[in-house]
């Protein structure tokens, strides 16, 4: 199956259109994404603009998105372990079904390719998006995996964790930054051990140098400019972050310094990405690291 291609606009526009939202009312749920991140969908619900079913329905009936109840669906258990536990609780998904090769999801965002491209690389599979809710994609969460979702909590670094260690960097999600911004961030040359997935399968890599926004790493596959893949970087022996990287360059590399051989130099690529989602715990992780070698 392949996957969709369709034009697509913005939940606001078609929220406008629909008469659900204003104009105003969509600028100032914007203003709130601009300060706290997040889907643009969260601060209209949020805000009392919209409900959950007004963008449910919405999405729905402009695309031919289907809708689940899952509160009337049972997810095999073999299935709830094909995407992993971090993806389920950051991006608000379920995998719900599997059919040879086409994984089914609920999701709230249909119209995140990102996403929805990062799962096809995990996979390797193709993708079908049925619509559910942020509370019955919460629900369902916390009812497969509600124990695991508490064991993970027990190593979330908080918010006295940062104050103790007098954290004031402020993190803003990185799709909010352009152009000049976005070199406002020191880059850190660092070697850092790391693993990506593409097409189904796990690579390692070395990290070059690190930012608060973005990465520079060295491989031997080449990766398309704008695939978003899933990265686990570890920035300690025993600590690693999960990043989704959006690729913006890629560089065919014929001398580079040495990784773990001299050989692995052959057919290398220099990869560069901005991190197009990383979760709380894991941005806080990133501040601990790289402030000390920032010199702040």
């Amino acid at each position: 199956m392949s996957p969709r291609r369709i034009t697509r606009k913005k939940i606001g526009e078609l929220l406008i259109e629909r008469h659900i939202i204003t104009p105003e009312q969509l600028n100032i749920s914007l203003q709130e994404q601009e300060l706290k991140g997040g889907y643009i969908s969260q601060h209209l619900i949020s805000l009392g603009f919209a409900t959950e079913f007004d963008i449910a329905n919405c999405l729905a009936s402009q695309y031919d998105f289907a809708y689940l109840p899952l509160d009337n669906y049972t997810v095999p258990a073999y299935v709830l372990e094909i995407i992993p536990l971090k993806l389920i609780k950051i991006f608000s998904i379920l995998p719900v079904d599997k059919m040879g090769r086409v994984i089914t999801v609920a999701m709230v965002d249909p119209l995140n390719e990102g996403v929805i491209e990062m799962l096809r690389q995990i996979t390797n599979c193709d993708i079908e998006v049925f619509i559910s809710t942020y509370s019955e994609l919460s629900k369902a969460i916390n009812k497969y995996f509600g124990q695991r979702l508490k064991e993970l909590s027990k190593h979330a670094i908080t918010e006295e964790d940062l104050k103790k260690e007098d954290i004031v960097q402020p993190f803003i999600q990185t799709v909010s930054y352009k152009g000049q911004e976005r070199r406002r961030y020191k880059r850190v040359a660092v070697e850092l051990d790391m693993e990506y997935f593409l097409q189904g399968k796990i690579f390692k890599a070395k990290t070059e140098n690190l930012s608060y926004i973005g990465i520079l790493f060295i491989c031997d596959s080449f990766i398309p400019v704008d695939t978003n893949i899933l990265t686990k970087i570890y920035i300690k022996k025993d600590m690693f972050i999960d990043v989704v990287i959006q690729i913006v360059r890629v560089e065919k590399i014929t001398e580079i310094k040495q990784i773990d051989a001299p050989e692995a130099s052959k057919g290398s690529y220099g990869i560069a990405g901005f991190f197009n989602f990383i979760s709380d715990e894991d941005k806080n992780k990133l501040i601990l690291f790289l402030k000390p070698k920032q010199g702040l």
